[in-house]
């Protein structure tokens, strides 16, 4: 099959990449990567923060490290995946727009599978996919639609966190849901080291999709109700000053950066995932950052 996936240009979009592409390398694919941006990523101090360590550190930094000197680990950056896989990367900025949609209707996709790619598609480009189109969603739906699910599930203090597989339709996280699986939330764990397990939860799911729809089987799905349909805006800054729950762990952002670096790598080797190398490079960043706004 022809599988168009879609993800974020970020550290967790090539997390994503890490979990489909070895499952998937029998079928005809192409990668889209979204840019779009944060609402107030820019000016909230927190959202500043997340700006950096999901995007400008690994894209700018980190991964072309890995690139020039050609260091691969368990993971791999998105120019080490599409040398292996022999794919196409490329990045998506209107994924609506004439040039998008006469080049996807052209190569006419089997499926489209999306996760955390942000842009939202129209129905032009759905109608494309004769086998229809999936997102992973990391959030319990129908409760839990829009932005920052798992944020806006540890505000209130949800017991578990949940990824939910969904056919996308025309509304935003409105289609009917194939799966929705389930992890146990953990008091004081940062947002941020929830979501490659609640990503992978999702995929996991979604390659049995795959896998059904591969040997000529309709996937079963159950429409969402619409009295528990809840769809959640960003956060304000206020939002982010009352409730306390951390957005991110350096420490556990290190060991997610080591994915990327051989199992054996000598210790200087690791320096770009070194914690106390990671809080320095923060802290300059948000003074950096408070200083030019």
């Amino acid at each position: 099959m022809k599988l168009l996936l879609c993800t974020k240009n970020d550290l967790f979009g090539a997390v994503i990449l890490n979990y489909l592409l070895p499952e998937l390398s029998h079928h005809e694919i192409r990668v889209l990567l979204s840019d779009k941006a944060r609402t107030g990523e820019d000016t909230i101090p927190e959202l500043r923060a997340e700006k950096f360590l999901e995007r400008e550190y690994p894209l700018h930094h980190f991964f072309p490290t890995l690139d020039s000197e050609g260091i691969t680990g368990q993971w791999l950056t998105f120019n080490a995946l599409a040398a292996k896989f022999g794919i196409s990367i490329e990045r998506e900025y209107d994924i609506n727009g004439t040039e998008s949609t006469q080049r996807l209707s052209t190569w006419a996709p089997d499926l489209i599978l999306s996760a955390r790619f942000s842009l939202i598609f129209a129905p032009q480009i759905l109608a494309l996919a004769r086998l229809g189109a999936y997102n992973v969603h990391p959030g319990v739906l129908p409760g839990y639609a829009g932005v920052l699910a798992p944020l806006r599930a540890l505000w209130n203090a949800e017991p578990r966190l949940g990824c939910t597989v969904h056919r996308i339709d025309k509304g935003i996280d409105t289609g009917p849901v194939y799966s929705i699986s389930y992890m146990t939330a953990t008091p004081g764990r940062a947002v941020q080291s929830y979501i490659p397990d609640l990503y992978r939860l999702g995929i996991d799911s979604l390659l049995e999709l795959v896998k059904s729809i591969e040997s000529g089987h309709r996937p079963e799905l159950r429409p969402q109700d619409p009295a528990a349909f809840r769809y959640f805006r960003p956060p304000t800054d206020e939002d982010y000053r009352t409730k306390n729950i951390p957005l991110y762990d350096l420490s556990d952002y290190s060991k997610l950066l080591q994915q990327f670096l051989p199992a054996d790598a000598a210790p200087e080797a690791r320096l770009g995932t070194d914690l106390a190398n990671l809080e320095s490079l923060l802290s300059q960043h948000m003074k950096q950052s408070a200083a030019s706004s």
